[in-house]
């Protein structure tokens, strides 16, 4: 028969170890941008039909199911971001270059899309010189797009000591509150402490 309390000790002792493996969890999770939301963009106005590409690695080019074609600007400085603004441009349909991406950068995981995807496109590029980041573009059934984006310092890698390390010293002062307690209680100082303080043992 397993002795519940020697189990529940032995459980105990894992405890730095399962801090660990949390840090180390969570850090990857952060690195590679796992729980990074979609954010819906919208449309300029008409549903549109297909993205046609990006455009010097900063605008968006797509096509609206009445033929025209419009661009949104995404990139500014290096950065990823829309503005508060969404300042649709009308373009001309023979100017327009088709998609393309450079392998600049990391592969990031996406979780899946709240919505059903009809076309998805993808670019990589370099973030702060040293880091790496990459943005999806994603258009639903409803002519609506979305995007994704990710990107990562040259020092974020550091999160996979510094994230592990914490967890292992989070296991390790529970373990050793859990078994300060359980020593004062042997030596009878938490029952002299109660007596002095409230009357009682």
């Amino acid at each position: 028969m397993i002795n519940l309390k020697r189990f529940l000790w032995s459980g105990l002792l894992l405890l730095p170890l399962l801090g660990l493996l949390t840090g180390y969890a969570y850090a990857h999770i952060f690195f590679n941008g796992i729980f990074a939301p979609w954010h819906l963009v919208g449309k300029p106005g008409k549903n549109i039909e297909r993205i046609i590409g990006i455009r010097d690695v900063e605008k968006i080019i797509v096509a609206a199911e009445s033929g025209d074609v419009y661009s949104l600007e995404f990139m500014h400085q290096g950065e990823v971001a829309l503005p508060s603004q969404l300042l649709w441009e009308a373009e001309r349909a023979d100017m327009v270059d088709s998609a393309y991406s450079k392998d600049w950068g990391e592969d990031f995981r996406t979780l899946p899309p709240p919505f059903s995807v009809k076309q998805l496109i993808m670019l990589e590029y370099v973030y702060k010189v040293e880091g790496r980041g990459e943005v999806k573009f994603a258009l639903d059934d409803d002519g609506n797009l979305w995007m994704w984006n990710h990107a990562i310092a040259g020092l974020t890698g550091l999160v996979y000591f510094f994230h592990p390390v914490i967890g292992l010293m989070v296991g390790l002062v529970v373990v050793l509150v859990v078994f300060g307690i359980n020593w004062l209680k042997r030596i009878g100082a938490l029952q002299f402490f109660r007596a002095k303080h409230f009357g009682f043992l």
